[in-house]
């Protein structure tokens, strides 16, 4: 079987479906105004296989935003019963986009220490196909805190970075014809979210970057745990690489010009 959530999607293993994967975590690490920062990698869970794509700016000295994206997605072909050898296919796919503001501030005279909070909110959506083509359809919305602390050389040729995302998960489904006699593993899975929607979570996450001060590559894991749900149908993994970006405008340097200038002349 499988399963989706996109902020937050999975998928199935087995015979069994998941409704919810944590996306990766978007630390940025800024060290200062008008910085754009994009970041894209594929990986996935224990479950599902998927994708991040995320992008950040500063437009200020100490404020950044951001907007991400997640999309996972399986597809299995399950035997029919032990006595044939027909199979059927199953599924589960969903996606999630999420935006948050925050603020950020280096560290230290060299500032290659950067402290980092953001919080925001997002909505996803996931559908899935179980045996005997029952189907379901589920809507997501997460809200989040997220605190993280990271290194960024002078040059910002290598960073590490963890982070400690809290978030508050809730599940609607929109559809639901699963029956008890073809699906005993799933159906008991969406009448528990039907009475327990709503789902505290803690999601840390680590990453490390390495390459040049403005194209690096990144390995990023992130968990999720559940706090009140536990029996929730979830996967509790995103582990992905990929590549990041930085652009900076070039006021920064002009700024930094005026800056020398006024310290020589006074």
């Amino acid at each position: 079987m499988k399963n989706f959530a996109f902020f937050l999607i999975l998928f199935l293993t087995g015979c069994a479906h998941y409704y919810y994967a944590p996306n990766a975590a978007n630390i940025p690490l800024f060290k200062e105004k008008n910085t754009f920062k994009g970041k894209a990698g594929f990986g996935g869970g224990n479950n599902y296989k998927g994708g991040d794509i995320q992008l950040a700016y500063s437009p200020g000295k100490k404020v950044g935003i951001m907007l991400n994206s997640f999309f996972a997605g399986k597809t299995e072909q399950v035997q029919e019963d032990f006595s044939s050898s027909s199979t059927q296919e199953e599924s589960g796919k969903g996606g999630y986009v999420e935006a948050g503001i925050g603020y950020y501030k280096p560290l230290g005279e060299k500032k290659v220490w950067i402290f980092e909070t953001y919080g925001g909110a997002g909505v996803g959506g996931e559908s899935h196909t179980y045996f005997d083509f029952e189907t379901s359809k589920l809507h997501l919305t997460k809200y989040f805190v997220q605190p993280s602390i990271g290194y960024s050389s002078p040059r910002e040729t290598f960073q590490i970075a963890v982070g400690s995302r809290f978030s508050a998960l809730k599940l609607k489904i929109i559809r639901d014809n699963v029956s008890f006699d073809n699906n005993r593993e799933s159906k008991p899975d969406l009448d528990f979210i039907g009475s327990h929607p709503l789902s505290f979570l803690w999601e840390p996450s680590i990453m490390i970057a390495a390459g040049w001060p403005n194209f690096k590559i990144y390995l990023e894991m992130t968990g999720s745990d559940n706090l009140t749900n536990p029996y929730l149908a979830q996967d509790n993994l995103n582990l992905n690489a990929g590549i990041k970006v930085t652009l900076k405008n070039n006021r920064n340097k002009r700024d930094n010009i005026k800056s020398d200038y006024g310290s020589h002349s006074n």
